[in-house]
């Protein structure tokens, strides 16, 4: 709730297009909101080392990926177990207002 809250007021105040995009994807139901696992997560970020993987729904851990590269997530949960991979491989984990005041 707050974070539709904030994410309102930012999209009044900014103008910005993804925060317009976040805002709507926080409205969406839950089966609109499906989890991701590692494997797509990499695949979509293979040689975007720079930039920050954005996801309204949950990032859950996948046993198949021996190999994570480090990256920064933003997503509304985590799994234990991705958070714990996520983070062992260096990389970062994001929750949305974190990535609000970036």
């Amino acid at each position: 709730k707050l974070l539709v809250k904030l994410y309102r007021f930012l999209v009044r105040r900014t103008g910005s297009n993804f925060n317009a995009v976040i805002l709507k994807r926080l409205f969406m139901s839950k089966v609109n909101k499906p989890p991701i696992s590692f494997s797509r997560l990499v695949r979509y970020m293979a040689g975007k080392d720079d930039k920050i993987a954005v996801i309204v729904g949950t990032v859950t851990d996948d046993v198949r990926v021996h190999e994570i590269p480090c990256m920064k997530v933003t997503a509304l949960r985590f799994t234990e177990t991705a958070r714990a991979r996520i983070e062992k491989a260096g990389g970062e984990c994001l929750t949305f207002d974190q990535l609000a005041l970036r």
